[in-house]
């Protein structure tokens, strides 16, 4: 097992034709003890059925039922993503990632699967996310 260190920050502006504008920074530090196995990489998701975000799709030799943080990044020009916390059902919904849109999100709920739905057409996605194994 080892521990990471990861560190975030976000810059966000956002200014109106009429002249108004607002601004935000933020950043954390969040230490992750006992990780077993990190993934990353590309996948392509079908619009025609969830898709669970698996390592032993991407090759791993494990299921993700348990996990720690991830973060995704539609690759797609046109297709939006949605990201579940388990299966897809709206009341599961994590977010809607517009193409061009990432998402980063610390897992709280380890019993379940982070699903991914694409929109009409298959989506192209990059990920990244830790601790995929039971001892999560």
């Amino acid at each position: 097992m080892a521990n990471y260190t990861f560190n975030g920050s976000i810059n966000m502006t956002a200014s109106s034709a009429t002249g108004y504008s607002q601004s935000q920074s933020a950043s954390f530090t969040m230490n992750l003890t006992g990780i077993n196995q990190i993934e990353a990489g590309r996948a392509d998701i079908a619009h025609d059925g969830d898709y669970g975000l698996d390592p032993s799709a991407f090759g791993a030799s494990t299921a993700v039922t348990n996990g720690k943080a991830y973060m995704i990044k539609n690759m797609d020009d046109t297709n939006f993503l949605k990201v579940y916390d388990g299966p897809s059902s709206e009341a599961d919904l994590v977010g809607i990632l517009e193409p061009g849109e990432f998402l980063f999100n610390i897992v709280r709920n380890t019993t379940e699967t982070t699903t991914l739905r694409a929109d009409t057409a298959t989506v192209h996605v990059e990920y990244f996310f830790f601790e995929v194994d039971s001892a999560a």
